[in-house]
């Protein structure tokens, strides 16, 4: 992630430190980006209801909550004196992975939820290649049983090998990159979700839907 600028000219949030032939203002470095953008992720997606933030049946929260919460009650609220509603929009809005979602004051996580939330998904027909990042550990019961949500929702597919690694990467070291075809989920009856340009969502993948594209081994 890069730093991230508002442009004194447009008003629209940028990565670049120059726009529209003028200098921007900067909003939030990259540090503060990437961590409040997991600290984002973990709240919206996982926490909010155990953490007893106001949360909407289809998962809304209300951004000034949301920042005097990170300000004052969040266990390391000392490292978030610096949040504020444009930053937290400023991040939801340049997410890569399109994760959040404003709308007004409130901000949501689009996918990724493990509490019960009511969002309506675009059903698509997703002709490409669809990937899923897992441990190599986890190979054998996937190919046996498929891909489930576990304590997700959904089961989570990327249209990037990349992103797909990188997901991979936060289980474990030794990584393999899954490789499902849609029209064989469709055939099964399957229904195929948009979450974002790069995420789609499935209830389920059968194993004879899935191929192994690649593995990582550990670099020794």
């Amino acid at each position: 992630m890069k730093d991230v600028y508002r442009c004194r000219k447009c008003g629209r949030y940028t990565e670049d430190s120059v726009h529209c032939n003028v200098k921007a203002d900067l909003v939030v470095d990259r540090k503060r980006r990437v961590m409040l953008s997991k600290t984002l992720s973990a709240i919206l997606r996982h926490l909010a209801l155990q953490l007893e933030l106001k949360v909407s049946r289809e998962g809304w929260i209300d951004i000034g909550e949301l920042v005097a919460f990170l300000r004052s009650r969040w266990p390391h609220s000392h490292l978030y004196s610096w949040v504020n509603g444009e930053v937290i929009e400023a991040i939801a809005l340049l997410d890569p992975k399109g994760r959040f979602e404003i709308r007004g004051n409130r901000i949501r996580a689009r996918y990724g939820h493990t509490y019960k939330v009511d969002i309506e998904f675009k059903e698509v027909s997703y002709r490409g290649k669809l990937y899923h990042g897992t441990a190599f550990e986890n190979l054998s019961s996937i190919m046996e049983k498929g891909l489930k949500p576990m304590k997700r929702n959904f089961v989570h597919l990327t249209t990037s090998i990349e992103d797909a690694i990188e997901v991979g990467r936060r289980k474990s070291e030794n990584v393999v990159v899954l490789e499902i075809d849609p029209e064989c989920l469709y055939k099964m009856g399957l229904k195929v979700y948009e979450a974002s340009k790069k995420v789609y969502l499935t209830s389920y993948v059968p194993s004879h839907c899935i191929k192994v594209r690649l593995r990582l081994k550990p670099s020794l």
